[in-house]
């Protein structure tokens, strides 16, 4: 069993998910956040991947994508932080993001990554 079905048959109800952009606020911080948000009791941690015309997301995730570009955050550099993670952070981890950056990344290389 996966670990978003198995988050969901041990806590049925009063979940958190928490989402964040990926290199906001700080460009090195991504590992960091997710390991404060498990420490802290979040059962479930959404990863949005920046992109530079995200015309189907609020004013707020807007500019937090447009502020992890500026801080250089790639999809490349995000999984880069993200390898090892495993090593100390047992929650479900789901990357969300439009579909741009995943085709230039490469569809299996996405996959692979993941």
């Amino acid at each position: 069993m996966n670990r978003i079905n198995q988050t969901f048959k041990e806590n049925p109800k009063n979940l958190l998910s928490i989402y964040f952009c990926a290199g906001c606020p700080t460009l090195d911080g991504t590992a960091d956040v997710i390991r404060t948000l498990e420490k802290n009791g979040v059962d479930m941690i959404e990863i949005g991947i920046p992109f530079s015309d995200p015309m189907a997301d609020g004013i707020v995730i807007q500019d937090a994508a447009a502020r992890a570009l500026r801080n250089g955050m790639s999809l490349r550099l995000l999984f880069e932080q993200l390898q090892g993670i495993r090593r100390d952070v047992r929650i479900p981890i789901i990357l969300m993001g439009y579909l741009n950056p995943i085709m230039q990344f490469g569809f299996e290389a996405f996959c692979r990554k993941c």
